[in-house]
């Protein structure tokens, strides 16, 4: 089932905090260097899959002009980036 348009969609304090630091494309290993609300990888790495099946954030590569697939065991591979969906979210949820 497909959420609605207008529903606000609820996120911990990690999910948001990575969301905030992908407004710019990041790498996985940035972000959890970044992250001061969690440390250990494995959990953010699954907060991020989490932003990715919400449509808030996108797998991507440096060259982002050639097709990307996403791996979720090498996310260290990957650079990630808010949606526009994700800015969105950001702008008008975000304190």
């Amino acid at each position: 089932m497909e959420r609605k348009s207008n529903e606000k969609i609820e996120l911990p304090l990690l999910e948001i905090e990575l969301l905030k630091g992908c407004l710019f494309m990041e790498s996985f290993l940035t972000l959890v260097e970044e992250c001061s609300s969690e440390s250990r990888a494995s959990v953010i790495a699954d907060a991020i899959k989490n932003l990715i099946h919400l449509k808030l954030i996108v797998a991507t590569n440096m060259d982002v002009s050639l097709p990307w697939v996403y791996d979720s065991d090498k996310m260290q591979d990957s650079f990630f980036k808010a949606t526009a969906k994700g800015v969105e979210w950001i702008e008008k949820y975000s304190f």
